[in-house]
Order: structure tokens, then C-alpha cells, then sequence
């Protein structure tokens, strides 16, 4: 990507940090709410992300895990996957066995049990 492209991504961004920072998305209305909750009264896998992303800032890990435990654990995995592609050149004789396929697989098949257990058991 271009260095205008990758200022742009850099300054939304921070701008969004520093929003999830100020503003309490379970105080603040403006913050956009979960269309699939409120037409289901079911939770999507992403149901509690906001909360979570405030809670991570101000360092509560705690409550960051109760709000949504899947994107938490999740989060580092997918750091993870972008730094694998962008250095598989120099890795991918050492790590041939993460085809996209298989992570993709193995993402969907995680998000979905995950979507199934936090309605079924009110995670």
C-alpha cells in the first residue's frame, strides 16, 4: 500500500482508540448498537466488542473477558496471522502447515461454536 494509505488506516485508528477510550459505549447512544440482537434477541459472535475494546483501554482484563472472551483470545491470533503474511516469504518453509484454507476452516469453525455456546448458555 501506498505511505497516503497506510497514513490514512494509522489515523482512523487512533481516532477510534481514542473514542473507545473517552466514551463509555454502554453510556453513550450514539455508539452503534447490534442489529442481529436487537431484531433476534440472540447475541452475534461480535456482541460485546465495544465494551470489551473500552474495558481493554482503561486495563480492566477482567470485564474486557466476561463482555466477549472469544474476540479477546481471538484478537492475538489474528495479529498473529497478518505478521505470518507478511513475513510468509522468509517462513513458509518453516510454517508450510498453516495453508490459508486450514485457518480459515479452523476461524470459521471457532466463531461459530462460539456463537452457539453464548446463546445457549448466556456466555
Amino acid at each position: 500500500m501506498k505511505y497516503k494509505t497506510w497514513g490514512v488506516i494509522l489515523l482512523v485508528g487512533i481516532v477510534g482508540i481514542v473514542l473507545y477510550y473517552v466514551f463509555d459505549p454502554t453510556a453513550a447512544e450514539w455508539f452503534p448498537k447490534c442489529r442481529f440482537y436487537m431484531l433476534t434477541g440472540y447475541k452475534c459472535p461480535g456482541c460485546g466488542m465495544q465494551r470489551m475494546l473500552h474495558s481493554l483501554l482503561h486495563g480492566d482484563v477482567v470485564a474486557a473477558f466476561r463482555y466477549n472472551a472469544f474476540l479477546l483470545t481471538v484478537f492475538p491470533v489474528l495479529i498473529g496471522l497478518l505478521a505470518f503474511d507478511s513475513w510468509k516469504k522468509w517462513l513458509s518453509k518453516k510454517c508450510s502447515f498453516l495453508s490459508t484454507y486450514v485457518i480459515a476452516g479452523l476461524l470459521l469453525a471457532s466463531t461459530l461454536l462460539w456463537w452457539i455456546l453464548r446463546n445457549v448458555y448466556g456466555w
